[in-house]
C-alpha cells in the first residue's frame, strides 16, 4: 500500500508589485511578513518602479517587476 505524501507548504512566484502587507516573502530562506508595502523615492529604473517590503525588522528593496517567492494566499 502506496503511504500518503506528507503534505509541504509550497511557495508560488508573484511579480513584486503584486505583494501586499500581511503576505509572507521568502528572502534568503527565512519567511518575513510585511507589514508595509512602500515605493522608493529617489531615482527611478527604466521599467517598473522600485519598491521598498518593510517587515518587522528589515526593509527588501525590489523592482515592481521582479519575481518574488510568497507562501500562497488564503482567500
Amino acid at each position: 500500500m502506496p503511504q500518503g505524501r506528507t503534505r509541504v507548504q509550497k511557495t508560488q512566484v508573484a511579480l513584486a508589485g503584486h505583494v501586499r502587507p500581511g503576505d509572507h516573502v521568502v528572502s534568503e530562506g527565512r519567511y518575513i511578513e510585511v507589514l508595509r508595502v512602500r515605493r522608493a523615492q529617489g531615482r527611478k529604473p527604466r521599467t517598473g518602479e522600485n519598491l521598498h517590503l518593510v517587515g518587522v525588522d528589515e526593509v527588501i528593496k525590489v523592482n515592481s517587476l521582479d519575481g518574488v517567492r510568497i507562501l500562497p494566499r488564503r482567500n
